[in-house]
């Protein structure tokens, strides 16, 4: 049994993951007639297709390879990217389509009726020389295939020139499996862990390269986000981007497995609308809209207004899954050059605490039988999870003559999060139905402010290119958090009584402000000699500080960590999209309230220093010209050190050290002829090196699977009476892992299915989804015998959309 610290912090750190499933949507419109028409496009579908080449320019009349071209009428969609001399064939029937074109560095293009047929000179498109925003723009409209972000560079450079591993989940992709949390986003991306603690519905938790992300690893548009507190609706996303490995030279205190980014849907000058509902298992019920457009002719004020009302239960008896959004955003452009978006939101969300269940039954028999999916083993009358979050910011650019770009990014958030719980801590004694149970509160107010400042400038030297970033970033993070528990009266787990338990006056263990503030000076150099040979260097001087009041020990302590991080990389980009790399970076992450035993004194007073990463990495990028598709192969080391660990008499040091290394495969393609695929293959070795428990020493990391592979198969007919007809279907597999920190059992692997099917018809759009498909029970993982975690049920929801 283990000290109720260790408990009561494996109930804040320690907690399942929220997922819930579905998959599925798209645009499209279904027709039976010769000509396909829309306001805006008409593709004669009389005339036989035609081989069509497209030119991309700039203002100079010089070609850009590379470019991201959408080209669209109706269900008839293609996706290219610019090859040499910047030209693109598409075979189509002759029409004007609506045509987008997006490229870093350049301002997004968009053009209606562009008349396309079969000829001996190319259509040109022009693109213009782009403001701030535009080259900090996120991602190009590609499908499901990325192209460039900010994630790894803060410039927005091509994926294929960054010498890092990254994966970037598309709003298409999010659409058309119909994800509804962002765990559930992430879980065919490769390195990441989305499921590590089974059905939990108050918090995102994951993992990357086997290091926990949830506390530290959690953004929102590139500045910092509490998901140990708040939780972002998928709906409020235009894509989810996961930079792996040490990223601390841009983004300050990280875990050593990397971040993960949601970027935050922004105005759009296309004014377009979409309303819909949802209906599904456990009594789903949920409402949506999200409008756009332009205020004005000229397009300078654009707006954007998007709702979520939701009433559910969940797997789970008594376990809701209510929510709440309005998330208002508008943008002033007065120029090309000049860019200011304000962000805002607010979300209300009702639900309860996830359930600790005993290995015997879930994992093991049990002489009464199998333990239900459904299980809770708390109090209906007395828990909840209330949950109230808003945020408040802006983005801000400026283009300069001489060139430099300034970007200025704020945002304010607060997180009101009351939750009260009864949960379980294993079979009492010798028994086999009688499970003994504690009572735990935990109040915690967030407030946060986040402040990102750089600048940057491209220099072209003959064969030399140059991007210079400078910048300073903040955070300011001040958490009041409270939490108290007592022991309740047992329960039979498999016929529970609820309703006939006092619950008793609560002991509390902890009362305290926490404050947590980061200073950051970074700088960043990119070069590329001949368009061939790339560098990436960079360097950052973090200041974290760290203040706690503690109200109940009526003390006051702080303490000031700097480190200095770094990047270096080296990547050869050849003409036909491939791109072997091989990169070295570090990164620390503040042990923030934690304290360390001092040897001569007798206690543990001495405040814990940061923890050190470093990783090696090496890779290929491959981005064709000829189709759409990005294909990615990564090896990696990462090794932590200054790891905290403790003896049998809980005394705490640094003496710990961990590794984990590993192979990640990723393949993402969006196909002309209505096909998209994304697989991924994942092996991460993780051990412990060193430890003051010498049991645990060559270990796996618990919770941490050494294998995973995931395929998502997802089609669209594209032409003909069927246009607009399609579904996708999806394999994931999560291999064995550990349950504890000394491997003393494992939890088996699983594989699950997923499946959705969607039709469309004059701007409606129906589809349904399910995750799990055939209902498998299983065990996500364990962290004891007492704790285990199933994973999710089959969840079936229906869906309709329109557009307008």
């Amino acid at each position: 049994m283990r000290g109720r610290g260790g408990v009561f912090r494996r109930m804040f750190v320690l907690k399942p993951i929220y997922f819930s499933s579905v998959l599925l949507a798209s645009f499209s419109a279904i027709s039976q007639v010769a000509v396909c028409q829309s306001n805006t496009c008409s593709e004669d579908k009389s005339t036989p297709i035609q081989a069509v080449t497209l030119q991309v320019q700039d203002g100079s009349g010089a070609t850009v390879e590379r470019a991201a071209v959408e080209v669209r009428c109706g269900a008839t969609v293609y996706r290219v990217q610019t090859g040499a001399h910047g030209e693109v064939a598409l075979s189509l029937h002759p029409g004007s389509y609506n045509v987008s074109v997006q490229a870093p560095g350049f301002a997004a293009l968009q053009q209606e009726n562009v008349a396309l047929s079969g000829g001996a000179q190319p259509t040109v498109l022009k693109l213009q020389v782009g403001s701030a925003t535009d080259v900090i723009s996120v991602t190009a409209n590609t499908g499901f295939v990325p192209y460039a972000s900010n994630a790894g560079s803060k410039t927005n450079a091509p994926l294929i020139e960054v010498p890092q591993s990254i994966s970037i989940v598309s709003e298409l992709e999010m659409q058309s499996r119909n994800v509804i949390t962002m765990n559930e986003a992430l879980r065919y991306t490769p390195g990441v862990q989305a499921d590590e603690f089974g059905v939990e519905p108050r918090f995102d938790w994951l993992k990357i390269r086997g290091f926990a992300a949830e506390t530290f690893g959690v953004f929102r548009d590139g500045m910092r986000f509490n998901s140990l507190s708040g939780k972002l609706d998928p709906y409020e996303l235009e894509s989810v981007e996961v930079l792996r490995g040490p990223s601390s030279v841009l983004y300050g205190q990280v875990p050593p497995g990397g971040l993960i980014n949601q970027v935050t849907k922004r105005p759009s000058a296309e004014r377009r609308t979409e309303v819909g509902m949802q209906l599904g298992a456990f009594t789903r019920r949920e409402g949506f809209f999200d409008t756009t457009g332009s205020i004005d002719k000229n397009q300078v004020w654009q707006y954007r207004l998007l709702g979520v009302l939701r009433n559910s239960d969940t797997q789970t008896n008594y376990t809701p899954d209510n929510r709440r959004l309005i998330a208002p955003s508008f943008t002033y452009k007065p120029s090309d050059r000049t860019n200011f978006t304000f962000l805002g939101d607010w979300q209300h969300d009702g639900t309860r605490w996830s359930q600790f269940l005993p290995a015997s039954g879930t994992l093991y028999s049990n002489p009464n039988g199998v333990i239900p999916v459904s299980t809770f083993v708390g109090e209906p009358g007395w828990e909840k999870v209330k949950r109230d979050q808003a945020s408040a910011g802006y983005t801000g650019d400026h283009l300069f003559n001489d060139g430099w770009n300034l970007h200025s990014n704020y945002r304010y958030q607060y997180i009101n999060f009351q939750g009260s719980t009864v949960y379980g801590t294993g079979f009492d004694g010798n028994s086999t139905t009688m499970v003994t149970r504690y009572a735990y509160e935990l109040p915690r107010w967030n407030r946060i402010n986040t402040l990102d400042n750089r600048a940057l400038r491209r220099f072209t030297n003959g064969d030399w290119e140059q991007t210079v970033l400078f910048g300073y970033d903040y955070q300011h993070v001040a958490i009041k958090s409270q939490q108290a528990f007592a022991q309740v009266a047992d329960i039979n787990i498999f016929k529970p009584v609820y309703g006939v338990t006092t619950i008793p006056n609560m002991s509390p263990y902890l009362y305290q402000d926490n404050l947590l503030q980061q200073h950051g000076l970074y700088a960043q150099d990119q070069i590329k000699y001949r368009n061939r040979l790339i560098f990436t260097v960079g360097g950052r001087q973090d200041f974290a500080k760290n203040d706690i009041a503690d109200f109940l020990a009526h003390t006051e302590t702080g303490h000031l960590d700097q480190r200095f991080t770094g990047r270096a990389g080296v990547g050869y980009l050849t003409s036909s999209g491939i791109s072997p790399y091989v990169s070295f970076s570090t990164s620390f992450l503040p042990n923030a309230g934690s304290y360390v035993y001092n040897a001569t004194t007798g206690q543990s007073t001495d405040p814990a220093k940061p923890s050190d990463s470093r990783q090696i990495e090496a890779g290929v990028k491959v981005q064709p010209n000829t189709w759409n598709s990005y294909f990615t192969a990564a090896f990696f080391q990462i090794n932590q050190t200054n790891v905290l660990v403790s003896n049998a008499a809980f005394q705490t040091t640094q003496t710990g050290e961990v590794r984990s290394r590993g192979v990640e495969l990723e393949a993402i393609a969006s196909l002309q002829h209505g096909l998209s695929l994304h697989g991924g293959y994942t092996f991460t070795a993780t051990e412990t090196l060193k430890d003051q428990t010498a049991a645990n020493i060559g270990k796996w990391l618990s919770q941490t699977p050494r294998n995973q592979v995931s395929m998502l198969a997802d089609y669209t007919v594209a032409n003909g009476h069927f246009s607009g007809l399609g579904g996708n279907f999806g394999v994931r597999f999560v291999g064995t892992n550990a349950a504890d920190s000394a491997n003393s059992f494992f939890v088996p692997n699983y594989a699950l299915l997923d499946a959705g099917l969607r039709f469309g018809y004059r701007g409606m759009l129906f589809t349904v989804n399910a995750t799990n498909l055939t209902d498998k029970r299983y065990v996500a993982t364990c962290s004891g015998l007492a704790y285990c975690y199933y994973g999710y049920a089959r969840n079936v929801i229906g869906q309709v959309k329109y557009h307008f």
